[in-house]
């Protein structure tokens, strides 16, 4: 575990909105789910990166079959850009499901201007 990730998560979010999510280390990745869902999750290195998304969508083939997970995007800050997102959009959060969320108007409108990072990282 990292400092960072030791921190409380409001502390956390409250110190990245000093110095901005993208200098912490790692990624935030957005995954478009089967009903029009999504999931914001983090990795600490390109490889783990790699690593869960293509687990998940593995995962969510078998389920729902091909095409069935799509990569949104993926943007710097890892932990506490995910963090910062939850909280940002709590309000569309799904209880009970971890880190899925309704694919909101608000999701959707951070989408379309978040930095995003070159999807080869996840190739």
């Amino acid at each position: 575990m990292t400092a960072y990730q030791s921190m409380r998560t409001y502390e956390l979010r409250r110190y990245a909105g000093y110095s901005g999510v993208e200098s912490f280390p790692g990624y935030c990745y957005f995954l478009l789910l089967p009903g029009e869902l999504c999931k914001i999750g983090y990795s600490n290195t390109e490889e783990t990166l790699k690593r869960r998304i293509k687990d998940l969508t593995r995962e969510l083939e078998k389920e729902y079959g091909p095409g069935s997970c799509e990569v949104l995007a993926v943007i710097k800050g890892g932990y506490a850009a995910e963090a910062v997102l939850h909280h940002r959009f709590r309000g569309s959060r799904i209880p009970g499901y971890g880190e899925r969320f309704h694919l909101s108007d608000d999701i959707l409108d951070f989408l379309a201007t978040a930095p995003r990072l070159d999807f080869s990282l996840v190739a």
